[in-house]
């Protein structure tokens, strides 16, 4: 057999393990689980609060927002700056449903969400109603914490017109 095809073939193995173990729950641990699930509702709260400085610990060093229609924020200060200027133009009161918790590795995790809820324009003061779904992938660090290090969302309703 090619060295490639046995390559491949031990990925594919280790993939399907991985996620064998992370629907079965043996993966993602009861204590993991829910230390994800405390960041996910901190992270819910400081977005509620548009509270840049409550958002910034519960990323990664190297974490990255991707909001839609926007270039990615790399990196702390780029994600500083990101919900700095996010929070300047809107204040949320939205709430996270967790769709999907999935533990792929001891220190890897994703998260799918939806979300739903309303938005002040302040520059317009108008209210909107907001409705998303997310993709969150979570590094758990050397302090055995749980961390944002990527975010993308999009948005589920239709635009305006």
């Amino acid at each position: 057999m090619p060295a490639n095809y046995i390559k491949s073939a031990l990925a594919a193995a280790a993939v399907l393990a991985a996620g064998t173990m992370a629907t079965s729950g043996a993966a993602a641990g009861t204590d993991d689980k829910a230390a994800i699930e405390s960041t996910m509702s901190s992270y819910n709260a400081a977005l509620n609060a548009g509270d840049t400085a409550a958002v910034l610990p519960l990323y990664t060093e190297d974490g990255i927002f991707m909001p839609p229609y926007s270039q990615s924020a790399i990196g702390k200060e780029a994600v500083r700056k990101a919900y700095d200027d996010v929070f300047k133009e809107l204040k949320f009161n939205v709430k996270f449903n967790i769709a999907e918790l999935v533990q792929m590795a001891p220190t890897w995790a994703y998260v799918r969400t939806n979300s739903a809820g309303t938005t002040v324009h302040h520059s317009t003061g108008t209210t909107t109603s907001e409705a998303n779904q997310e993709l969150f992938i979570f590094k758990k660090g050397d302090d055995g914490k749980w961390r944002i290090a990527r975010y993308s969302f999009s948005p589920t309703n239709p635009p305006s017109k």
